[in-house]
Parts: structure tokens; C-alpha cells; sequence
């Protein structure tokens, strides 16, 4: 078992050597590497995530269909406008993709206030 502020750090630990592999090699493999080790940080940030909420069940959307996709959606959105900014060099592709990250920033924050808000009438 791991100490809780190690333990705290996992994800956190992933999306950073996620990142460091694909912004240190230009290549194919390091990047993919980096993009799968992004994703692993993401769904052990989801599952931590669902397991915590504090909002009230009645208010959350059911959905089935497409799930997986809406939750992993804000970091699908970051990893791939970083690795397009990381592989372009156009500068109006790197301006669209620091929009695309500021925007997934913006939902995963969102989506962390509503997880945990305590009000039955939103």
C-alpha cells in the first residue's frame, strides 16, 4: 500500500511523464508512449474522481451510450492539441491548440465544481 500523498500523486505522475515523452522525442514511438501514459494518469483521475463525488445522485445526467467518451473528452481534447502543437510548427496551429487546451481546461474544471457541489436545486 502506498502512502497517501504518494498515492495522491499517481496520476499526476503519469500525465507528467506522459507529456515529458512527447514534448523530450519527436518520433512516433515516444509519442504514443507519452499519449498512452497520458490517457492511463486520465482514467485513474476519472475512476478517483467518480469514486469521490459529493454531488447528489438524482442530479447527475444518465448516460450509457458514449460515457467513457464525455468523461475522457477534456483530456482527449488536451493530449491531442499538445501533441498537434508538439509535431506542427505553424503558428496558427499552435494558437488553435493552446484554445483547445484552455477549453479542456475549462471543462475538467467545470465538471470538478459541479462533482462537487452539495446543493439538491442547482
Amino acid at each position: 500500500m502506498l502512502a497517501k500523498p504518494i498515492y495522491e500523486l499517481v496520476p499526476y505522475g503519469y500525465f507528467f511523464l506522459g507529456i515529458s515523452c512527447i514534448t523530450l522525442a519527436n518520433d512516433y514511438v515516444p509519442t504514443l508512449i507519452g499519449v498512452i501514459l497520458f490517457l492511463l494518469g486520465a482514467n485513474i483521475w476519472r475512476m478517483r474522481s467518480e469514486a469521490r463525488r459529493t454531488d447528489h445522485s438524482s442530479q447527475r445526467v444518465k448516460q450509457k451510450k458514449l460515457r467513457y467518451y464525455y468523461e475522457f473528452k477534456p483530456f482527449i481534447i488536451f493530449i491531442s492539441a499538445f501533441t498537434l502543437m508538439q509535431w506542427t510548427q505553424n503558428e496558427l496551429v499552435s494558437v488553435i491548440s493552446i484554445l483547445l487546451c484552455i477549453a479542456a481546461g475549462v471543462i475538467l474544471s467545470m465538471r470538478v465544481l459541479n462533482r462537487h457541489s452539495h446543493s439538491l436545486l442547482h
